[in-house]
């Protein structure tokens, strides 16, 4: 299958379905992962361009890892809602090249605009990708597609109803985001927290819930043209 996983910085992917991602990598899937924004806001001593190339390479490498392709579609940190448009037809893009089978992405109740609105852009845009008449240099795809949004960050205002049981890919979830090497710099300075640790604490608790080891929680999309009949996640 082709999996597409989009999700607004380009860190978001792997701490929020990483070992998901990774899983579906082992099953044979092949799998792109999408950023919206550069991440040129993250970082308290580099300039916004500077982190912006520096997050493009440490992104790239990580999505590697699993034998992932990486997009970062160019919109600057904290101004996503104001590119909404641009956002939706550049995922348009996407999905009518990468005809993927499923959709990750972003819950539409984040702590941050950025994430939020990354949500509503991956829905708008499949829509999109459909019509042929939508400003696009690829043929429309003739599908819509399933998504599931990946839990909020920290388990807030979260409650996944579909499980992926990543004990055997949490070490390779790991690996994945240690190439993120500037932005947990930034995160423990601006947030004052291990994402590393972070990233093992929330996916235990969800494996202790689901009586495994590691887990990480999705929600299906409940919309027309979007219900699936068969499980598509690993």
């Amino acid at each position: 299958m082709n999996v597409l996983a989009v999700g607004c910085h380009p860190d978001d992917l792997e701490i929020n379905c990483g070992g998901t991602l990774a899983k579906c990598a082992r099953r044979g899937d092949k799998v792109t992962m999408v950023a919206l924004a550069n991440g040129s806001a993250g970082h308290k001593v580099y300039s916004k361009e500077e982190i912006a190339r520096i997050r493009l390479k440490e992104a790239t490498e990580s999505a590697a890892v699993i034998g992932a392709e990486y997009i970062c579609l160019g919109l600057d940190d904290m101004f996503v809602r104001r590119d909404y448009d641009e956002g939706v037809r550049k995922v348009s893009d996407v999905i009518r090249r990468v005809k993927p089978d499923f959709i990750i992405t972003h819950g539409e109740h984040e702590y941050m605009v950025d994430h939020s609105i990354t949500s509503t852009i991956v829905f708008d845009a499949t829509m999109a990708a459909t019509v042929s008449h939508y400003p696009s240099d690829y043929p429309e795809y003739d599908r819509f597609t399933p998504i599931y949004y990946m839990e909020n960050t920290f388990m807030v205002n979260s409650f996944p109803e579909e499980f992926v049981d990543i004990t055997d890919d949490i070490d390779t979830k790991i690996e994945m985001y240690s190439h993120h090497k500037s932005q947990a710099e930034w995160l423990k300075v601006h947030d004052n927290f291990d994402m590393v640790e972070t990233i093992r604490c929330f996916a235990r608790t969800r494996g202790l819930q689901c009586d495994t080891g590691y887990v990480e929680g999705f929600t299906l999309c409940k919309q027309i043209h979007h219900l699936p009949t068969k499980r598509y996640l690993p």
